[in-house]
C-alpha cells in the first residue's frame, strides 16, 4: 500500500481460530508495520478475542476519575468517536473532544505509559464520508534515511514522554494534581530495536516532551526535527477509512495521526484495542496503584 511499509491482507477472517492466522498476520507485521484487512464486520468480544492472541490487553487507564468509567463499548477497548453513551453527537463542551484534537497530532499510543506496547488494533463501525483519515509513519524507514550526525545525537538519547502534553494543548485546561498522578511522565529511548524484524527504529512523536540531561530547548529541538524527519511525505501512508476496515500497526515503529472532519455532521466509530508485548492484563492506572472512582 506504500512503497516502503503497510500492506493489505486479503482473504482473512480474523474470527478464524487457526495457527495460520496467527502466523501470517504476525508475519505481515514484522515487514510492514501497518496491516489493512478489510471487511471484518466484528464484535467486540471478537476483536478482543482476536487481539489476545498476539499479546495481553492494555485495558483503558480509569484515571481514578468520575466519568471516565461511562462506557457506550466493551471496557476493554478504547473509543474512538464523536458518540455518546446513547449514540448521538457529544456536545461542543465535551472534554472527550480534546482527546480527538490531540489525536491530531503525530504520535504512537501508549508511549506515555511504562508498561510494553507493542500494536493497536482499530475496528471501523461507522465512517464518515470524507475526512477522518489516518496517516501513518515508518519510523523504520525514516532511521534508515536519517543522516549521520542525527543518528549519532539519538543513539543513545532518552525522552519523557507525558500523556497531558497533546490533551492540554487541545483543551484540557484544568488538569488537576490528581490527573497528573493518575498519567505521570515517563521516560523511553529514542532508538531501539523491534525484536520480530531486527530493524532499528525511532521512537518520539509528541507525547515526548524533553531529552533526559539535555538542556531544555536544545531537547525540545531535536525532538521536533526528529519528529518532522519522520513524517515528511515519502514516510507517510494514509489511510482512508472504509466500514468494517480492522487495522493494525506496530506502535513501536509506526507513528499516526488523525485529519479532521465536521463532528457534528458525521458520526464516526471506531473501536480500538491496544497489546502489550508482556505482562499481565492491566491499566496503567492499575498498573500505578490507584484504586477507582467511587
Amino acid at each position: 500500500m506504500h512503497p516502503l511499509f503497510a500492506a493489505e491482507i486479503i482473504g482473512l477472517d480474523v474470527r478464524d481460530p487457526s495457527p495460520a492466522v496467527v502466523d501470517a498476520v504476525n508475519a505481515a507485521m514484522a515487514e510492514h508495520a501497518v496491516v489493512v484487512i478489510r471487511d471484518q464486520d466484528i464484535t467486540d468480544e471478537e476483536q478482543i478475542a482476536f487481539s489476545r492472541r498476539f499479546g495481553p490487553l492494555e485495558l483503558p487507564p480509569h484515571m481514578g476519575l468520575k466519568g471516565f468509567g461511562r462506557r457506550r463499548i466493551h471496557p476493554a477497548l478504547y473509543e474512538v468517536s464523536n458518540l455518546d453513551a446513547n449514540g448521538d453527537f457529544l456536545p461542543p463542551e465535551d472534554l472527550r473532544h480534546a482527546g480527538n484534537r490531540a489525536n491530531e497530532e503525530f504520535h504512537t499510543d501508549s508511549s506515555f505509559n511504562a508498561l510494553p506496547t507493542k500494536w493497536s488494533l482499530l475496528s471501523a463501525r461507522i465512517v464518515p464520508p470524507e475526512g477522518a483519515d489516518t496517516l501513518y509513519t515508518d519510523t523504520r524507514a525514516a532511521w534508515d534515511e536519517l543522516p549521520a550526525v542525527l543518528k549519532e545525537k539519538a543513539q543513545n538519547a532518552v525522552a519523557e514522554h507525558y500523556f497531558w502534553k497533546t490533551r492540554g494543548r487541545a483543551g484540557f485546561s484544568n488538569i488537576t494534581e490528581d490527573m497528573r498522578r493518575a498519567m505521570p511522565a515517563v521516560q523511553h529511548p529514542v532508538v531501539r530495536v523491534i525484536p520480530e524484524s531486527g530493524r532499528t527504529a525511532l521512537y518520539l512523536g509528541n507525547h515526548a516532551t524533553h531529552i533526559v540531561g539535555w538542556p531544555v530547548e536544545e531537547g525540545e529541538k531535536f525532538i521536533k526535527e526528529i519528529n518532522e524527519f519522520c513524517t515528511q511525505p515519502q514516510f507517510v501512508y494514509a489511510h482512508r477509512w472504509r466500514p468494517f476496515d480492522f487495522v493494525l500497526w506496530d506502535n513501536r515503529c509506526a507513528l499516526h495521526r488523525a485529519t479532521p472532519y465536521d463532528l457534528f455532521k458525521y458520526k464516526r466509530d471506531l473501536r480500538r484495542t491496544t497489546i502489550n508485548e508482556s505482562g499481565p492484563e492491566i491499566s496503567s492506572t492499575d498498573a500505578l496503584g490507584i484504586p477507582p472512582p467511587q
